[in-house]
C-alpha cells in the first residue's frame, strides 16, 4: 500500500505532515518583543519521515527524512529552467524541489533493529527494495550528477554500484528490479547541455486545434523551448547487472516510466512523444508505448499512441485517442491491459459506449483482444494477482463515479456493480482501494487468499468520521469493517496492510491532540507493538479548535474552526480569518470538519502562526459558493461571499471571545483573491494579508478556478470578479506577498505587482513583499522567514499591539 501522509488541516493544500515545532515558553499573548525573540526556524524543523516503504517480505520498513525547507543559498548558483510549469536543473538530471535527504533508516519490524543509509558527500533521491527484501538500490545525488548505490542488509555500508548517470526527473521511479533480485533497470540520463540565454527573438504560431482553459507560462510554444525540453529529458532504459555491467535496452527517448512483466522477460516503456505541440500542459502531451525484450533489447510490441489531449481541457470526461492506463496484468506472465476511447468527446455527445478495454499477451504477435466496453468514461484500472479486475468510470455532468468488478477469463461471470456515489459528497466517499508498489515498477491491489479487496478511508466518509479499513468479499460482495478508529481523544490510522497466512496485520499510527504520532504494529486482537515514535518534548501542539456551526441568511449551513492562543487574555481577541472558497452544486456537499483529535503543529505556511502574536485564528477554508437557480457558482460569487462572511462574523461574536472590530482577512492563492475581493465591498476589517493571488481576471482570460467561460463569453463577470478593477473602493490596508517565480497558471507575480500599484494609486496603505526564487508554494527557509516576519509586524500593527 503506497504510503501517503495526510494533511493536517485544509489550509489551501499548503499543509505538510509532521513538520514543525513551537516553543511554548517563548510565546506569550501580546508580547511586544516576540518579533525579536522568536526563532522562526523552529517552525521549519523536520521531525518526521517524508516517505516510508515496506519491504516485500513485510519485515522491514524504510523511512526517509530530511529538511522540510531547504536553504535558498544551497541552490543559488545552480542554473535552472522552467518548462511546462516544472523547473529543471541544467547541470544535473533533477527537478528543482525534488526531495533529497541524507537520512534513510531501515527498521526491522519484529526486533526494532535499525540500520542507517548514508553516503559520504551525497544525498539520496530514491530507494527501492529488491524482491527478496535483502537489498536496497538507491540513487545518490552529488553536486552535478546522480549515480546508483547498493546496500545489502547483511553488510554495514552501502557501495557504489555504478557511476552511470541516473535520471531523477518526472517523479517516476528511477530504478526497477528484475525478479532475480540481482539486476536492475534504470532510467539513464542522456541529458545534453542547454543554452540558458534568451534568444534575441522568438516566434510563436497559434495552434488552431488547441483548446485551452488557462494561460500557461513556459509552454513548449517555441522551437527554442522544445529543444531545451528534449535536451534536458533525453533518457534511455539500461540494464545494470550485479557486477556493474551496463547494457542499453532502448534508444534515447523522453522516457517517463518503466515496469517489468511479472515473468521478468519484458520491459514496458512509456515515453513522451517527440511531436510536442505548443500550448499544451505536461499531462496532456502525447505518449507512446514500447514493449522491449530484455534479453535482446528488441522491440516486441508498440501500442496505439496516445495523441495530444486537445479536448479534455473543455470537457472533463472527454479522452484523447490512443492507449491509456497501460499496465501489466499481474495474473499472467507477460500480458498487457489498457483502455482506448471509442467516443472521444465525452458526455457532451450521446453514445452507448465511451471506452473499450483491451488485452494483449506475449509474444505480442496476435491482435489485441477486446475485454469489454464502458458506458461512462473509464477512470482507473485495478488488478489483483488472482485475475480480478476492478475498474471505475465516471460521469462529470452527473458528478457520479462507479466501481465495477470483473473476473478476467471467466466468461460465465458477468461484471458486477460494486459502488455508485456522488464524488463531490464526502459523506458518500468509500475510500481508496488499497494497492502496493512492487519492486519491478508495477502496482497491484492488496488481497487476501480469497481475493477480497480493501478500501481505506480517512476523515468524513461513508463509514463514519475517522479512519476505516473495509474488506470487500470477492464472492458475496459483503462489506466488513476490519479496522475503525473514530475515537475523538486518540486517532489511529492504518498506513500499511500486511497479509501473512491470510491474517490481516496493520502498521498504523497513533496520535492525540497533545502527542505526535507513533508507529505501531497491530496483530488484530493481540497487543500492539511500538515500532517508532516521533514525539519529542520539544514539540508543542496547537490548541484544539472550537467547531462553529451556523447558518447564513439564506439558510445554508456553514462550518468553521476557531483556534485560540494558548495564553489568551480575558479581553476580546483580534482574529485572523483564513479564506479559501469552495464551489459546490448543493450545500449538502460541504464537508463538516472532523471532530477527531489530531496533533497539529504550526505550519509556517498556514494561518496558525498568527497565534504567536496573540490572534485567534478562524479556519473558514470551506466557505461554500453554491450553484443557485441554474446559474454557475461565480454568477453569485460576490453575494454569497458576503452572506458567508456576515454569518461568520456573527458566529464569532456570539462566542464572546472575538473583537469584531479587529478582524483580519488572510488567504493564499484563491483565498488571497477572496480576501481582496471582500475589501472592495466592505471596510469593517482591520487589514488583510493576501499571498500569491490573482486579482485581474483579464490576465486569466481562458478561465480560472472552476470557471469555464472565457473572458469573451462573459466579459462582465470577469470585470466584476477582478478586485483590480475595483481598487478605488478599497480603503483597508493590505499586505501583498508573492513568489517571484510563481509557476501557477493565472498567479504570476505580475498580479500582485499590478494590484499593489492600483492600491498605491488610490493612496491605500499597502506593502508588497516579493520572495526571490519562490514558486506558488513557498519552499525556502530564508524567504519563508522573511514572510513570517513581515506578517507578524503587519498583524501587530493592525491589532495595535505595539
Amino acid at each position: 500500500m503506497s504510503f501517503r501522509w495526510r494533511s493536517w488541516l485544509c489550509f489551501a493544500c499548503l499543509q505538510t505532515f509532521f513538520a514543525f515545532s513551537l516553543a511554548r515558553a517563548e510565546v506569550a499573548s501580546y508580547q511586544t518583543d516576540s518579533l525579536a525573540q522568536f526563532d522562526y526556524h523552529r517552525l521549519m524543523t523536520d521531525v518526521g519521515p517524508s516517505w516510508m516503504r515496506l519491504s516485500p517480505d513485510q519485515q522491514w520498513v524504510m523511512m526517509a527524512s530530511g529538511a522540510a525547507y531547504p536553504s535558498i543559498y544551497s541552490e543559488s548558483n545552480e542554473g535552472r529552467i522552467e518548462l511546462l510549469g516544472r523547473e529543471f536543473y541544467v547541470d544535473r538530471p533533477l527537478e528543482s524541489g525534488s526531495f533529497v535527504t541524507d537520512k534513510v533508516k531501515l527498521i526491522h519490524i519484529s526486533t526494532g533493529q535499525s540500520k542507517e543509509l548514508r553516503i559520504p558527500e551525497r544525498n539520496i533521491r530514491d530507494a527501492r527494495w529488491s524482491p527478496d527484501s535483502k537489498n536496497v538500490a538507491f540513487v545518490g545525488v552529488a553536486a552535478n550528477a546522480l549515480d546508483i548505490w547498493h546496500f545489502q542488509l547483511s553488510q554495514q555500508q552501502p557501495e557504489l554500484w555504478s557511476d552511470i548517470a541516473v535520471s531523477g526527473q518526472l517523479e517516476a521511479p528511477s530504478i526497477v528490479w528484475l525478479p532475480d533480485s540481482q539486476n536492475v533497470i534504470l532510467r539513464h540520463s542522456r541529458m545534453q547541455p542547454v543554452d540558458t540565454l534568451t534568444p534575441a527573438a522568438t516566434l510563436q504560431i497559434a495552434d488552431t486545434q488547441s483548446v485551452q482553459t488557462r494561460v500557461y507560462r513556459n509552454t513548449l510554444d517555441t522551437d527554442f523551448n522544445r529543444q531545451k525540453f528534449s535536451a534536458l529529458l533525453r533518457q534511455q532504459a539500461v540494464l545494470l547487472s550485479k557486477n556493474g555491467e551496463v547494457r542499453s535496452l532502448t534508444a534515447e527517448l523522453l522516457l517517463e516510466s518503466i515496469s517489468i512483466s511479472p515473468d521478468g522477460r519484458y520491459l514496458l516503456v512509456q515515453h513522451i512523444s517527440d511531436e510536442v505541440q505548443p500550448g499544451i500542459r505536461f499531462n496532456r502531451l502525447a505518449r507512446e508505448y514500447q514493449v522491449v525484450d530484455i534479453a535482446t533489447g528488441n522491440i516486441s510490441a508498440v501500442l496505439p499512441k496516445l495523441q495530444t489531449d486537445l479536448v479534455r481541457a473543455r470537457e472533463p470526461d472527454a479522452a484523447a485517442e490512443g492507449a491509456r492506463l497501460v499496465q501489466w496484468r499481474p495474473d499472467q506472465p507477460a500480458t498487457l491491459i489498457w483502455a482506448e476511447g471509442i467516443e472521444l468527446r465525452g458526455h457532451a455527445v450521446d453514445a452507448s459506449y465511451r471506452d473499450a478495454v483491451f488485452t494483449l499477451a506475449a509474444p505480442f504477435t496476435a491482435s489485441p483482444e477486446e475485454l469489454f466496453k464502458t458506458s461512462w468514461r473509464l477512470h482507473q484500472l485495478h488488478l489483483t494477482e488472482g485475475g480480478r479486475l476492478l475498474y471505475s468510470d465516471f460521469h462529470s455532468g452527473l458528478k457520479q463515479l462507479r466501481y465495477w468488478d470483473l473476473l478476467l477469463g471467466a466468461a460465465d461471470k458477468p461484471q458486477r456493480l460494486l459502488l455508485h456515489y456522488d464524488y463531490t459528497n464526502s459523506a458518500e466517499f468509500p475510500g481508496e482501494l488499497v494497492s502496493q508498489l512492487l519492486p519491478d515498477g508495477r502496482t497491484q491491489l492488496v488481497t487476501n487468499k480469497a481475493q477480497a479487496i480493501y478500501f481505506q478511508a480517512d476523515g468524513q466518509n461513508r463509514w463514519g468520521d475517522g479512519a476505516y479499513l473495509v474488506r470487500l468479499d470477492a464472492e458475496s460482495m459483503e462489506q466488513q469493517i476490519v479496522f475503525a478508529s473514530s475515537d475523538q481523544q486518540q486517532r489511529r490510522a492504518p498506513l500499511y496492510l500486511r497479509m501473512q497466512d491470510d491474517k490481516e496485520w496493520l502498521l498504523l499510527t497513533k496520535e492525540s491532540a497533545q502527542r505526535a504520532p507513533s508507529l505501531w504494529l497491530s496483530h488484530g486482537s493481540a497487543a500492539e507493538q511500538l515500532i517508532y515514535d516521533w514525539h519529542s518534548d520539544a514539540l508543542i501542539a496547537t490548541p484544539e479548535p472550537l467547531l462553529l456551526e451556523f447558518q447564513r441568511a439564506d439558510g445554508v449551513q456553514l462550518y468553521s474552526q476557531l483556534f485560540l492562543p494558548e495564553k489568551a487574555v480575558d479581553q476580546l481577541l483580534p482574529a485572523v480569518i483564513w479564506l479559501y472558497p469552495r464551489e459546490y452544486h448543493t450545500h449538502q456537499q460541504q464537508p463538516k470538519p472532523s471532530r477527531q483529535s489530531l496533533f497539529q503543529p504550526v505550519d509556517p505556511m498556514g494561518p496558525l502562526v498568527a497565534l504567536l502574536d496573540g490572534y485567534a485564528v478562524v479556519d473558514a477554508s470551506q466557505a461554500p459558493i453554491i450553484r443557485q437557480d441554474g446559474q454557475e457558482p461565480n454568477d453569485t460569487f460576490r453575494q454569497q461571499q458576503q452572506l458567508n462572511i456576515d454569518a461568520l462574523i456573527a458566529a464569532l461574536e456570539s462566542t464572546g471571545r472575538i473583537d469584531r472590530n479587529r478582524l483580519v482577512l488572510m488567504g493564499h492563492s484563491y483565498g488571497a483573491f477572496s480576501a481582496v475581493s471582500l475589501l472592495t465591498e466592505r471596510s469593517d476589517f482591520r487589514c488583510a494579508i493576501a499571498r500569491s493571488g490573482a486579482y485581474n481576471r483579464s490576465l486569466t482570460p481562458l478561465g480560472f478556478q472552476g470557471e469555464k467561460r472565457t473572458l469573451w463569453q462573459a466579459p462582465d463577470l470577469y470585470q466584476q470578479l477582478s478586485p483590480f478593477f475595483h481598487a478605488d473602493k478599497v480603503t483597508t490596508p493590505v499586505l501583498l506577498i508573492h513568489g517571484s517565480a510563481d509557476e501557477n497558471p493565472g498567479t504570476a507575480a505580475l498580479q500582485s505587482e499590478m494590484m499593489f500599484q492600483a492600491l498605491q494609486a488610490q493612496q491605500v496603505q499597502a506593502k508588497l513583499l516579493l520572495l526571490n526564487k519562490e514558486r506558488h508554494a513557498y519552499r525556502y527557509r530564508e524567504t519563508i522567514e522573511q514572510m513570517l516576519i513581515a506578517q507578524s509586524a503587519w498583524l501587530r500593527q493592525c491589532a495595535q499591539l505595539d
